[in-house]
């Protein structure tokens, strides 16, 4: 398993649900501190998402990171959880819905991926368990590249 191969992987997920934009964030561990990466992406609209830099509990990734739970919003600029600035990736990308799931190994968070559309959109009942569903399957993707 590939980088590249996620990166097919998500063109294929972002297909599918008819998505602008899904994204995987990962953690690096750097002094001492966990930093989350957005490192593999498709439908993005420039390179921006590379400098984006979280801590667990901060930006979309880092709270579905703390929670180990999803995080949905359909209309994140007015959804009342945190100011649209809190949410690098959302600007950078010009989120308008999102929908965020932890991927999880052994009980841990070991990622996030992010489903976006940047027109306000209804997310489906069916989306969080189909997404989820899928995310779990990244992980095994995920833990590959990291062999």
């Amino acid at each position: 398993m590939k980088e590249q191969d996620i990166a097919n992987e998500l063109i294929d997920i972002r297909l599918q649900f008819g998505l602008d934009f899904v994204g995987i964030a990962t953690a690096i561990a750097a002094g001492g501190q966990k930093e989350i990466r957005w490192k593999y992406v498709a439908g993005n609209r420039n390179n921006r998402y590379q400098k984006i830099v979280l801590q667990v509990g901060k930006g979309i990734a880092g709270i579905v990171w703390r929670t180990a739970r999803p995080m949905i919003s359909e209309d994140l600029k007015t959804d009342r959880l945190a100011p649209i600035q809190e949410y690098p990736i959302a600007l950078t990308e010009n989120l308008a819905s999102i929908i965020a799931v932890p991927i999880m190994s052994e009980g841990a968070v070991i990622g996030v991926m992010l489903g976006g559309y940047r027109k306000l959109t209804q997310i489906k009942t069916s989306m969080p368990t189909d997404f989820q569903t899928i995310a779990d399957k990244m992980q095994q993707s995920l833990l590959a590249v990291k062999e």
